[in-house]
């Protein structure tokens, strides 16, 4: 018992260490990020001035980067004497991604005390409901009891911790700069990466624990395949092993950042019709379909927030048991 405690604690220690977006990206790309980050604050400075551009004296480039600047990760601190991301910078990413650690220990310690309790309140009885379809629905379906019982609290960490970042995306934002700007952290592969990484490396770790080293990579190829095409199918598996963690990353953080720069361009259309028309009444008439359009896929995206976790979470489940379990 007190190996399987400390298994699961190296697991989640792994999981907050790795979840954190990489501190270094290299100095284009994080010179690129910043020039777009300082854009929104910039704006944000001009309007404490007493400067801020009104619609008609913005250009078009303008107005949108206005709406797209929240969404592109830059530092806030820690910054070298130039003013530049160092190794240990802090991104506007970090400060929510801890908001949601912090309410996952809020939300889920009544959560825990619950079971040895008789009577407990409506939202506590809810999250329990999420975490036992978790379990039951997601991990043991795959992976069985027995064996899926060591994975669970990995499981729940990944699924409800990319959960309340994708949530706390939703929150409408009062500004261009942080902290006004709330920024949703899995719309990067800075903080997706990282996850995807976790899986492809419990998928080596375990596979090879299960299978040997070299077993697991004799394991690749299917049963049957001729001897000529052994080699073929070798590596065309060793492909499939880099790319199920590459569509990981990929498909998190492009669902999610796509959302806000739909709702952002729709939104700044309704500025750019504005210019257009020279503040005419008219502009009022335009306002309307992109303030239902960007309504719309806010309601799509609040819908998308569930649905990425439960794929990213159930997807990562299925990878690992594949690689312990190569003959299923």
């Amino acid at each position: 018992m007190s190996a399987k405690r400390l298994l699961i604690t190296i697991w989640l220690c792994l999981m907050v260490a790795l979840a954190l977006p990489a501190q270094e990206h290299g100095a284009e790309a994080a010179k690129e990020a910043a020039k777009v980050g300082e854009q929104g604050q910039a704006a944000a400075q001009q309007q404490g001035e007493g400067h801020e551009l009104h619609t008609l004296e913005m250009s078009n480039s303008d107005i949108f980067n206005r709406q797209f600047s929240h969404s592109v990760p830059y530092p806030i601190a820690l910054l070298d004497d130039k003013h530049e991301a160092g190794p240990f910078a802090i991104y506007n990413v970090h400060p929510w991604q801890w908001i949601c650690l912090g309410l996952m220990f809020v939300v889920f310690l009544p959560v825990v005390s619950s079971f040895k309790k008789g009577n407990v309140g409506r939202f506590t009885r809810i999250m329990r409901g999420f975490c036992l379809w978790v379990r039951d629905e997601m991990v043991y379906s795959v992976m069985g009891k027995e064996e899926g019982r060591a994975f669970v609290p990995l499981f729940f960490f990944m699924f409800f911790f990319i959960t309340f970042q994708n949530v706390i995306g939703l929150i409408p934002s009062l500004g261009h700069g942080f902290p006004l700007a709330i920024y949703t952290a899995t719309g990067t592969p800075m903080v997706t990466a990282p996850l995807a990484v976790i899986t492809l490396g419990l998928m080596l770790v375990l596979g090879f624990k299960k299978n040997g080293v070299l077993g697991f990579f004799k394991g690749l190829i299917p049963h049957g395949v001729p001897v000529f095409l052994m080699p073929i199918m070798f590596v065309i598996e060793i492909a499939s092993l880099v790319v199920k963690p590459f569509a990981l990353t990929v498909r998190l953080f492009a669902n999610m950042l796509s959302g806000h720069l739909v709702i952002g361009a729709a939104i700044g259309l309704v500025f750019f019709f504005t210019k257009m028309q020279g503040g005419a009444i008219t502009s009022y008439l335009t306002a309307l379909p992109c303030v239902g359009l960007a309504i719309f896929i806010y309601i799509i995206e609040a819908f998308v927030t569930l649905l990425q976790a439960y794929i990213f979470t159930f997807l990562s489940i299925n990878f690992i048991y594949q690689s312990i379990h190569q003959d299923h």
